[in-house]
């Protein structure tokens, strides 16, 4: 009798895990599928085998059965590794000889289509067998194609007004182009799913769905801390020591903002209800972040100006000092 190597018929190392060996079986079953294989005596026996190494590595106890013979086996532990597999190795406790009854009856036609190999140690029908392909067997092969999950970086004022997106994903089929809505004001982490467009279906099954998950970005100046917008503004020295309303642009409109005297680089301005909206209809606050900066052009009288100024502090005595 020949012993099966259910690992290597998968492509799969012995300590591959669960999720492993499933995976590994999903993608040779798609190959192999007579669907995809009409005619061809070859793809069909290939079809067989894998679907009888998954009904025994892909159930637990089968799997520990397995692990047992498939040790000794590779070991050379017993003759079978230079001379054919054994079975009388392995004993049960049904004949007086302790052997095993060499033969079987048919489970709904699964077993009766798998090799001796199988029959002797593994025959009938598992419920991973069914999951995958129901009590009719193979032919009723019916699987959803998996969803797909994957981030998406979406400027702070793209996401506040919304509207539509296209992004290429990368995916085990290719690049994927997608077109894709923007609801107004979405949050972050929040998910966008899309209907259909995940993994291939198998025969009758579904497509699977894609999940966008929003990951928001800095855009325009401003940044987003909570449902908080975050900007910095630049102002003269001379507005930073007076005082003086500016205009400032926030995602939807311009604001006037009141600029105390005597503010220094750092300064915080707050302003209620203008920030990133919230899921209850209310909004954040916009942060302002102060910053002193120069004319990018001084004139000759600005100089003299600035002199004078300099002149003023040392006779105060308020000279900086570091």
């Amino acid at each position: 009798m020949e012993f099966k190597d259910y690992y290597q018929l998968l492509g799969v190392e012995k300590s591959a895990s669960e999720g492993e060996i499933k995976k590994a079986y999903r993608k040779l079953a798609k190959k192999y599928h007579p669907d995809a294989n009409a005619g061809s005596d070859a793809g069909a026996e290939k079809f067989k085998e894998i679907n009888e190494a998954y009904e025994v590595l892909g159930d637990q106890e089968k799997r520990a059965k397995y692990n047992e013979m498939y040790e000794d086996m590779k070991s050379g532990r017993y003759r079978g590794a230079q001379a054919g597999f054994d079975p009388s190795r392995y004993r049960t406790h049904a004949g007086n000889n302790g052997g095993y009854t060499y033969s079987w009856t048919s489970d709904g036609g699964d077993a009766s289509d798998f090799s001796d190999f199988f029959n002797m140690f593994f025959r009938g029908k598992s419920k991973v067998y069914d999951d995958f392909f129901g009590a009719g067997g193979y032919e009723y092969y019916n699987e959803n194609g998996q969803d797909i999950s994957a981030k998406v970086e979406i400027g702070i004022r793209q996401a506040y007004k919304g509207g539509q997106q296209t992004v290429s994903l990368q995916t085990e089929n290719g690049t994927k182009t997608v077109k894709f809505n923007i609801p107004a004001g979405i949050g972050q982490g929040e998910k966008i799913k899309l209907s259909g467009l995940g993994g291939k279906a198998s025969g009758k099954g579904k497509a699977g769905d894609l999940y966008l998950e929003i990951d928001l970005k800095p855009e325009a100046g401003f940044s987003l801390n909570g449902s908080d917008l975050e900007k910095t503004v630049d102002i003269y020295p001379w507005q930073a020591a007076l005082g003086d309303e500016i205009l400032v642009n926030t995602l939807d409109e311009k604001l006037s903002i009141k600029i105390p005297a005597g503010i220094q680089t750092g300064g915080k301005l707050r302003v209620s209800a203008r920030g990133y909206p919230l899921k209850n209809g209310k909004r954040g606050s916009l942060s302002l972040t102060v910053k002193i900066v120069n004319p990018a052009v001084i004139t000759e009288d600005m100089k003299n100006l600035y002199a004078q100024m300099a002149q003023l502090m040392k006779k105060t005595g308020s000279g900086q000092s570091n």
